[in-house]
Order: C-alpha cells, then sequence, then structure tokens
C-alpha cells in the first residue's frame, strides 16, 4: 500500500487488512502488526503473541505521536510486513508477504506508485521472527 501524505491517497480502499486466526499454541513472536496515520506520516510495527496483542500494541504507538486517524494497514502471522520511505519523506510504502524479500519488493513498489523518488526501505518485521 502506497500513502502520500501531501495528497492523502490511499490504496487501502481497494484491500483490506490481512488477518490470520490465532493459533492455540502460537510462538512469542508469531504475529506481526502495521499501523499508519495518514495525517503524520507515522508508521508502528509490533511484534507479540497473538493478534489481537500486536494489533492493540502497534495502534497504541501509532498514537503515541499524537495522530488521531492511525488505521491499520496489515496484521498476521506467517508473513513479513516492510515499510519504504521516499528520499524526501514525503511519501511512504507499507507491504506484505510470505518472506521478507516479498514484503520488501512491495514495499518499495508501492512507495513508488505516484512517481515517488528514492524509496529506500526503513522497517521490516517477520512473523515469525524466524521467516525468511
Amino acid at each position: 500500500m502506497r500513502m502520500t501524505m501531501k495528497r492523502g491517497v490511499l490504496s487501502l480502499l481497494s484491500m483490506a487488512a490481512l488477518a490470520v486466526p490465532t493459533g492455540v499454541f502460537a510462538q512469542n513472536d508469531a504475529f506481526v502488526a502495521a499501523v499508519y496515520s495518514k495525517s503524520t506520516g507515522n508508521v508502528a510495527f509490533a511484534e507479540g503473541g497473538s493478534d489481537m496483542d500486536v494489533r492493540t500494541k502497534a495502534m497504541s504507538e501509532c498514537t503515541k505521536t499524537g495522530a488521531g486517524d492511525c488505521e491499520l494497514a496489515f496484521a498476521g502471522t506467517d508473513m513479513c510486513i516492510s515499510l519504504a520511505r521516499s528520499a524526501d519523506e514525503t511519501s511512504f510504502g507499507i507491504g506484505a508477504g510470505s518472506s521478507k524479500d516479498k514484503a520488501q519488493a512491495k514495499a518499495v513498489t508501492e512507495c513508488a506508485v505516484d512517481g515517488a523518488v528514492g524509496c529506500n526501505l526503513h522497517d521490516t518485521y517477520c512473523g515469525p521472527a524466524s521467516l525468511q
């Protein structure tokens, strides 16, 4: 998903947030979530043992900056979530995939969708953390 802070354009309208059912015996780091604010450009990540836990943690981190419009981008397990930002930091993209490489490629692609220049990776979180 690509975000342009200047224009507030989001590609979220055509995609639902990815969610995977919680397993009974989940690992401590089996789940990941990413939450973002259109108005501030803040992106928060969380890792943990349950879907609800990571969603709550990521939302809490996002709202700590004073943003009142934090939204879930992705949450689940057996996935990686990546963030890429443009060189001038006016645009960013969040991508999710079944591997680090796939999530990172999607984040960079989403960042550059509307012509943003110099999109670079900033963060990648995977659940479980051992996912490559």
